[in-house]
């Protein structure tokens, strides 16, 4: 049970690793007073825009706060079984996401870009 626990934490480190190297990223060609495109209607069109501390440390802090909790109930698990459904469920969550943060930076930097508002 202690090496599924351990198993999972380390998913999780890769997962809030590849979100902070995205943001990071995307923190240096965006320029200060910029506001961020973070929510899309389904035509595509932008519905709200944040500035760019909320826009790239929103997702990876919620995801860090739900990988502490998913770390605590992970070592309070007393069976295998138990601890094998939780590396699952956290092994998912995690993928998940990083994969949405990936493709929120990814379509925020590709509309800066058309509008000529970012740095390449």
């Amino acid at each position: 049970m202690g090496v599924l626990a351990i198993l999972g934490d380390v998913l999780w480190i890769l997962a809030l690793s590849l979100m902070a190297g995205a943001s990071r990223m995307a923190w240096g060609k965006i320029g200060r007073g910029i506001a961020v495109p973070m929510i899309w209607s389904p035509a595509g069109q932008t519905l709200w825009r944040a500035p760019r501390l909320v826009a790239l440390t929103v997702l990876p802090t919620a995801a860090f706060l739900l990988f502490l909790y998913l770390l605590v109930v992970s070592r309070e698990l007393p069976t295998l079984v138990g601890a094998a459904m939780l590396l699952g469920v956290r092994a998912t969550v995690a993928a998940v996401l990083t994969m949405l943060h990936l493709a929120q930076v990814r379509r925020g930097l590709n509309q800066l870009g058309a509008e000529g508002r970012i740095r390449f």
